[in-house]
């Protein structure tokens, strides 16, 4: 990791001074020369500061730009919208003031033509009038045909400027029907902008009564102020007679918490003497069950969380470790832990038969490889033969319930005991059984007496030990038994 870390420093630095290498500027004025040496420090300095300002100035215009355009945007989106504004009022101004001119052109009009058609009902009756006089006179007459030719005349000028009134009449109902639409989207307009402007009024509403509110808190906050100052006097003077109260409490804590370390010390040394009486047996017993090549692992596996005293791994203390625990609880929980070990080897140790089945005795076979007593061949010998005195009692090595006892070809009279935790003892070639099957017997109860049933050659007893209905040297029980014997 070294080398690497180094070639790649040395790498870097013949880049560096590869690209930017020692350099002369020579300058010449008239006739003088002179040199200025630009180190590779100096070269690489002037880079950085370059970058740096250039970095610099790049962020800052690219953050001016950015704010100038967000308050450029602000402000004309305010403009388009008063300028919008104003153009819809100055709009609304003109078209009330164009409806207010077509009213004022159109009872002109009206009044125009009113004055026609009374002057046209006049024309009438002076024409009935004259034409009634025709009949006295030519003169007359003459008179009235000149006067019926200025009165068609008039009625010719009087029927153009009526058809030009009509149209004008006609051009202004359109343009009034345009106002009236353009009015009408102004209305619809204009009852938005009500609209937004009552959503204004609204928020505005609101905001007074928040600040209203505001105004309430703080003048609440005021007066709870005051309160509290003055329950603050009241405490200040009542803290003179409190601290007398405290220092005589505070006497009273420390004798007290001092009582209480010693109790806890006490205790702490007592659970201390127990859990070590108790690994002291787990031990003892541990000792004793593996002489007898159990496999104790399997039959009562260590609880989780327990570190055994002797033996154990190696564990370093940390001030991380168990921060949440005290020293107390510890103990307890190991204690636990121990206690129900020794419970659990205990029901174990109770159910190994570790006493010798019968008083007087002697060996005539061991556990084994062996060659059988009747043909001669070498053979699996699945436990212990044991002679003595014919007909002497056989005693239960373990207390347990009795599962065989009847005659068998091979074994002849067999009784065999359940001790639990998967161990059973047999007893064979008895001359008699004195138990039953089901029947719960004790340590050293007596359960029938030696013979020579069976395929056997002489008086004697078989004995086996068997842990999973898999055989087991019972010499190894036994010698546990003596060692237990030893110890006691």
């Amino acid at each position: 990791m070294e080398t690497q870390s180094s070639s790649l420093a040395s790498s870097i630095t013949a880049w560096i001074n590869h690209f930017f290498r020692e350099r002369e500027v020579i300058l010449r004025s008239d006739s003088r020369i002179r040199y200025f040496s630009l180190s590779t420090r100096l070269q690489v300095g002037i880079v950085l500061v370059w970058v740096m300002a250039a970095g610099w100035v790049g962020f800052a215009s690219v953050g001016v730009y950015m704010q100038d355009d967000l308050l450029r945007g602000k402000d004309v989106a305010i403009q388009r919208s008063q300028d919008s504004y104003r153009q819809l009022l100055d709009q609304v101004s003109d078209y009330q003031l164009s409806v207010v001119a077509i009213t004022r052109d159109l009872k002109e009009t009206q009044g125009q033509l009113q004055r026609l058609f009374d002057q046209n009902e006049g024309l009438r009756s002076n024409l009935t009038s004259t034409e009634s006089r025709l009949r006295y006179t030519q003169v007359e007459r003459d008179r009235i045909n000149a006067g019926r030719k200025a009165l068609n005349d008039q009625f010719s000028l009087l029927g153009r400027e009526l058809r030009r009134m009509t149209g004008k009449n006609n051009g202004l109902e359109t343009h009034i029907s345009n106002l009236r639409t353009h009015l009408e989207t102004l209305e619809a307009e204009k009852n938005e902008i009500a609209a937004e402007r009552e959503k204004l009024d609204g928020r505005l509403w609101r905001l007074n009564n928040e600040l209203a509110e505001s105004v309430a808190q703080r003048d609440h906050l005021s007066e709870t102020i005051s309160h509290l100052r003055s329950d603050l006097r009241t405490v200040m003077l009542e803290r003179s007679s409190v601290t007398s109260e405290n220092d005589s409490l505070r006497s009273r804590i420390s004798s007290l918490e001092a009582r209480l370390t010693d109790v806890d010390d006490e205790h702490r040394l007592r659970l201390e003497a127990i859990s070590e009486r108790a690994l002291n047996n787990i031990h003892a017993v541990e000792a004793v069950l593996r002489k007898t090549g159990l496999d104790l692992e399997r039959i009562a596996p260590m609880p989780e969380g327990m570190i055994m005293g002797q033996g154990g791994p190696f564990i370093p203390y940390h001030p991380d470790l168990q921060t949440e625990r005290s020293e107390a609880d510890s103990l307890e929980t190991q204690l636990e832990l121990r206690l129900s070990r020794w419970e659990k080897l205990r029901d174990v140790y109770l159910s190994v038969p570790l006493i010798v089945p019968m008083k007087d005795y002697y060996f005539t076979s061991g556990f084994g490889r062996r060659k059988d007593p009747i043909n001669k061949r070498w053979a699996l010998h699945a436990g212990l033969d044991m002679s003595g005195p014919r007909k002497q009692e056989i005693m239960a090595a373990a207390p347990g319930k009795v599962i065989r006892a009847h005659r068998e070809a091979f074994y002849g009279r067999i009784v065999e005991i359940d001790h639990g935790n998967n161990i059973t003892t047999r007893y064979a070639h008895l001359s008699s059984i004195a138990v039953k099957v089901g029947q719960d017997v004790g340590l050293g109860e007596v359960i029938g007496r030696m013979g020579n049933s069976g395929r056997s050659t002489a008086p004697h007893l078989h004995y086996e030990v068997r842990f999973k209905n898999k055989p087991m040297n019972p010499r190894n029980f036994l010698r546990a038994g003596r060692y237990v014997s030893k110890k006691g």
